[in-house]
């Protein structure tokens, strides 16, 4: 790579010279075309010069106008290159940009975030004194753990997209510390809590009301999974139901059916337990295929904010359910009687739609059966028929 840098005098040859006298010239690294900037004195162009000479030569030259390009140029680069997230994913992205990131950060040269300035950051947004958005909604006080990591999210990608294209050499934000989260409890009913559950929502409610419980209680959908389920999704024959798509919000934050789960692992095909088949059966009735499986009272799906506002809530306190149970945790119930029925890890995990066996054991490991003993008496005994096979084949000899 070239380092050369040179002063050309633009009143060079000239009887009378108008603005900057003293041009300062080099070579881009990265476009090998000549680049420049004028000075109205020779000192500033010789101290510019000698800044260039030093940063070509050490790798730390940025082009001008990268060296200005700021973190709102590189999130809304972010948020360009993202193709795969739903409606629902880009709306919460942009909300979190929109309310909290670019009002502390948005005409902040990139070049210029400092690693102490982002800390000083995270430590504001938790106190609730970090710069946000006018008319942002919900309380203005501090954010909680989990909302902090939300909007760390698209900052650290931005910052992580300025370091592959070369905008900055390194991310300061990297490995930054964050509030701890602080994790719901786990809540796992037992067989007569879950249908003391059950029947209590077919009392205050409906029997529709009773069968989506059952469904997430015993099978292990999410909410959106369930309540997106449309009749044409459930196969008694097979005794299967097939996951392909989630109840979620566009934009607008207005509820729709996505087209795909949580994640690639979560469509799937799920068991029917035998008890829930007649139910089943009742509910989807002469329907056509198409229709929704659960419906409101305009015909459409049921939304899974309205039901839990109102049903469910109605539902648990009546049948005096533990404190913190949600729908979703439904899903803890549907994998401990899993277990506790004989499913081993791998079972579990597709039936819960689990990217991975690790999400699984990280969850559920205590529930599985501490089978230590009945392996290591199992080695014993392999090992003495070795041994007595040895000793007999010996004997013969």
């Amino acid at each position: 790579m070239s380092t050369r840098v040179w002063i050309a005098d633009r009143w060079k040859g000239a009887k009378t010279g108008t603005g900057n006298r003293w041009r300062v010239v080099w070579i881009e690294p990265e476009t090998r075309k000549e680049r420049s900037k004028s000075f109205k004195k020779k000192p500033d162009a010789e101290a510019h010069k000698t800044w260039l000479e030093n940063s070509l030569r050490s790798h730390d030259y940025t082009a001008p106008e990268v060296a200005s390009m700021t973190l709102a140029d590189a999130v809304q680069a972010w948020m360009d290159s993202k193709k795969k997230p739903g409606e629902a994913s880009r709306s919460t992205y942009q909300n979190r940009i929109e309310n909290y990131v670019l009002p502390r950060w948005g005409s902040t040269r990139l070049n210029a975030i400092k690693r102490t300035d982002v800390d000083t950051w995270v430590s504001a947004l938790q106190e609730g004194t970090a710069p946000r958005r006018a008319d942002v909604r919900g309380a203005q006080g501090p954010l909680r753990p989990a909302t902090i990591k939300g909007v760390l999210v698209p900052f650290n990608a931005a910052l992580g997209l300025a370091v592959q294209e070369g905008w900055i050499r390194r991310n300061p934000s990297s490995g930054i510390e964050t509030p701890r989260i602080e994790t719901d409890p786990v809540i796992f009913l037992d067989h007569l809590q879950l249908e003391r559950l059950i029947d209590t929502m077919r009392t205050t409610e409906t029997s529709q009301d009773a069968l989506l419980v059952a469904i997430m209680g015993n099978i292990g959908l999410r909410p959106g999974e369930a309540f997106a389920l449309d009749v044409g999704d459930v196969d008694l024959v097979r005794r299967r139901i097939s996951i392909t798509k989630t109840f979620t919000v566009n934009g607008e934050k207005k509820p729709i059916i996505g087209k795909m789960p949580k994640t690639h692992a979560s469509i799937r095909d799920v068991p029917i337990p035998p008890h829930l088949i007649d139910d089943l059966r009742t509910q989807m009735g002469k329907r056509a295929k198409t229709t929704p499986l659960f419906v409101n009272r305009r015909g459409k799906h049921q939304s899974t904010a309205n039901w839990r506002n109102r049903q469910w809530k109605k539902a648990t306190e009546a049948a005096k359910m533990p404190t913190g149970l949600t729908p979703k945790g439904l899903r803890h119930t549907a994998a401990s009687l899993a277990i506790a029925s004989g499913a081993d890890v791998l079972m579990v995990q597709r039936m819960l739609g689990h990217s991975d066996a690790k999400e699984t054991l990280n969850t559920y490991a205590k529930l599985f059966p501490d089978r230590m003993d009945d392996v290591t008496a199992k080695m014993t005994k392999a090992r003495d028929r070795a041994l007595r096979k040895a000793a007999k084949s010996q004997g013969k000899s």
